[in-house]
């Protein structure tokens, strides 16, 4: 409920957050991450696109383009298209239907039972507070976030292993640590807009 009240005081008014962000691998810049969130009438559209070029014991480009819609604080639909060296190489698309959400993932359909109010989507521009877990768009699963220190929150896989850290400044993310196969991923923000209609 925490969670619903946070996101409806968000989409309270139009407006439009945007924001990118560098991102960093073994103390090399490896690509850049933009987020537009949008909010107006009850709805909250986040749009984000990540370009990573990897150029190390092997080269290659991936880029995510990602939408995501909440209305009344509730996950409505959510897509991530995973492009490698330029072709498409996933598809997931999440729909609710009900109160449940009908994942379809290159072709294969899953059914994801309950209402999602908070989402990976969400962590640039809503500061986590009150939040115990977080559905990830890119692979559908459902992780556990706590907070470490004032505006400071660990996300945890279900065996417990961190795989995030974030660090907030007035609600907006300023910094995070992703855990990933070949090091940890920072993000760092370079600029933030703020647009009010």
């Amino acid at each position: 409920m925490l969670s619903m009240l946070s996101c409806i005081s968000v989409i309270a008014s139009p407006n439009e957050l945007s924001s990118r962000y560098s991102l960093h691998l073994l103390g090399s810049n490896i690509g850049e991450f933009s987020v537009t969130q949008t909010a107006e009438n009850g709805n909250l559209i986040i749009e984000a696109i990540t370009d990573v070029n990897i150029n190390f014991l092997f080269s290659y480009r991936v880029k995510y383009v990602q939408k995501t819609i909440y209305n009344q604080g509730t996950l409505q639909s959510s897509q991530v298209e995973t492009y490698k060296n330029g072709k498409l190489n996933s598809d997931f698309l999440l729909k609710l239907e009900g109160n449940s959400y009908l994942l379809v993932s290159d072709g294969d359909t899953t059914i994801i039972n309950g209402l999602i109010a908070y989402s990976g989507s969400m962590v640039y521009f809503n500061e986590p507070k009150g939040i115990t877990k977080i559905f990830k768009e890119r692979n559908a699963e459902t992780m556990w976030i706590s907070p470490a220190n004032e505006h400071e929150y660990i996300v945890k896989d279900i065996k417990g292993r961190e795989i995030n850290r974030y660090y907030y400044k007035n609600e907006i993310l300023e910094y995070a640590e992703m855990r990933h196969a070949v090091g940890t991923i920072e993000l760092k923000r370079i600029t933030k807009e703020r647009n009010n209609d």
